[in-house]
């Protein structure tokens, strides 16, 4: 059974059981989830699943573990530069700790909450720890305060040299409780945003406790409260949501090179997460028929162009005018979404980079719900057969929580009703449909 899960831990606070896991360190923690995953594959696929599901772990998240324990070096110049600017007799500037997990979409939606804290608080800098720095940095270096990106395998042994330390995922806690009410006390309003949190967390315990297996429970508790995906965090500190524009890195030329009109185009996307090990090809939370969708479109919408966009996990769809999986940079995708018309995806993290740069996007959703996940502009298209089983079970993603032999809240869907969808909200722009 997982670390954070076992029935000791979860009478214990929520902050308390993340201390356990550093104490263990979080590769550790991370193994024992991968372990768990591959039981729950073998129990509910059988072994040959598990077997690949194990394979694919060692090769995902190996490398990932060599990095880790190559940057443990860096934990002892971390703590000595936070020391030195937390204890600068002239500045009272709080040093601030996030651990945030997740891919792009969530470190996206855990930036625009470090944005909107900045705002209303300031008076505070902030470090990154994540899986991936480099994906992390690329969300963060936007906000006032950023410093630095640092692997997560570090939190738990440079957070204590912070003033504030804040675990961020789907929630956001106080590490350990850990605040220096000296220095945060001259901050007014940072110290009610901690407060906040520290008040919230008692409701959200089991959740934290049990993270991610517990996740889509959290999910339906948010909902509940009126909040979702975008502003859950804003609505446990109390804070007001700003915007879901964000500023964002991106490569506008990409679009000039190929040819491709501002507007005139429609990109399409139908991959997931890298780092999510299934034992299949396809996530149950990807549309498999986005290539009949995209004829319905080109019939009703002649003067569009159709793009492919994303990389390893993505389906050619061959009804595209261009094809460009695995052929551009994070910079390019993010440019080439800024100026689509419109952007065809299943729930993920795209869908996020869209909504930060003003594109609407067009989300086909089954296991994961849509009244948490959906922004409210988009034109979000949920299953009437079933939906929502995000994380009802550990194998959600691999395979269909009902038993079914495919995801049927996805193969179900029809392509002409999502096209219809669609339709009801997308202009024919005058000048494209005369070209």
């Amino acid at each position: 059974m997982p670390l954070l899960i076992s029935a000791r831990s979860a009478k214990l606070p929520a902050r308390r059981i993340f201390s356990l896991g550093n104490r263990f360190g979080l590769s550790g923690a991370r193994a024992q989830r991968a372990l768990s995953l591959v039981r729950a594959t073998a129990r509910e696929r059988g072994w040959p699943a598990a077997a690949v599901v194990f394979a694919r772990t060692v090769r995902t998240k190996l490398p990932l573990l060599v990095q880790q324990v190559q940057a443990m070096r860096q934990a002892a110049p971390i703590r000595a530069g936070v020391v030195l600017a937390r204890d600068a007799s002239a500045d009272s500037t709080v040093q601030v700790a996030f651990c945030v997990a997740g891919g792009l979409g969530d470190f996206l939606v855990i930036a625009r909450f470090v944005r909107d804290l900045a705002a209303h608080a300031g008076g505070f800098q902030f470090d990154i720890f994540s899986p991936t720095p480099k994906l992390a940095a690329r969300a963060f270096a936007p906000i006032a305060g950023f410093r630095k990106a640092y692997r997560d395998s570090l939190f738990g042994h440079t957070a204590a040299a912070y003033d504030v330390a804040i675990r961020a995922t789907q929630f956001a806690v106080i590490h350990d409780g850990q605040v220096r009410r000296d220095k945060v006390r001259q901050h007014p309003e940072l110290q009610q945003v901690i407060d906040a949190l520290l008040r919230f967390e008692p409701s959200i315990q089991e959740f934290v406790a049990h993270h991610p297996w517990r996740d889509g429970d959290l999910a339906r508790f948010a909902v509940g409260q009126g909040a979702d995906r975008r502003g859950f965090l804003h609505h446990m500190a109390g804070l007001p949501y700003e915007s879901d524009l964000f500023p964002v890195r991106t490569d506008g030329s990409i679009a000039t090179r190929l040819g491709l009109r501002p507007g005139g185009y429609i990109t399409v996307h139908n991959g997931f997460d890298t780092r999510f090990v299934i034992s299949g090809q396809r996530a149950t939370k990807c549309y498999p028929h986005f290539g009949a969708v995209v004829s319905k479109l080109r019939a009703a919408l002649p003067g569009y162009r159709f793009v492919q966009i994303g990389s390893v996990t993505s389906e050619l769809i061959h009804e595209v005018d261009l094809n460009l999986v695995n052929k551009t940079s994070m910079d390019e995708v993010a440019g080439l979404l800024a100026r689509a018309a419109l952007h065809l995806d299943n729930e993920g993290g795209l869908v996020h980079l869209a909504a930060c740069l003003g594109t609407r996007s067009a989300v086909v959703f089954g296991p994961t719900p849509a009244d948490y996940f959906g922004y409210p502009d988009n034109i979000n298209i949920s299953s009437a057969f079933c939906n929502g089983c995000w994380w009802t079970t550990r194998t959600w993603m691999d395979s269909c929580a009902k038993g079914y032999k495919e995801a049927r809240c996805m193969t179900e869907q029809d392509p002409g009703v999502v096209a219809a969808r669609i339709l009801e909200t997308i202009p024919v722009p005058e000048q494209l449909a005369a070209d």
